[in-house]
């Protein structure tokens, strides 16, 4: 299964999120085999705003308790974090398949 992780950035937290940028990486590199893809989302500003991953699960339950322990989430950095099944529409996994979607509809 794969779920979309949504994590918003709490205010006033530049700071402390550089100070534990290092370990928040190691934690991602430690399972970049479970993240399909992921990244911060960036303001006008050239700031980042949210991080947005797309991570590989057998179920909710190992979602969830990935992004416990995600290392900005434990210390606050976030205001607000979402979790939700993802299903992938592109890049097809096999040619034709968005159009046996449409179909389908």
């Amino acid at each position: 299964m794969q779920f979309a992780i949504q994590c918003v950035l709490a205010s006033d937290v530049e700071a402390q999120r550089l100070s534990l940028r290092p370990t928040h990486l190691r934690y991602l590199e430690a399972h970049k085999n479970q993240i399909y893809c992921g990244g911060p989302t960036v303001g006008l500003d050239g700031q980042p705003e949210m991080m947005l991953i797309i991570l590989t699960a057998p179920d909710r339950a190992a979602a969830e308790a990935f992004i416990d322990a995600e290392p900005y989430n434990r210390a606050g950095v976030f205001a607000q974090v979402s979790l939700r099944e993802w299903r992938r529409v592109l890049p097809e996994s096999e040619p034709g398949e968005l159009l046996k979607e449409i179909e389908r509809s």
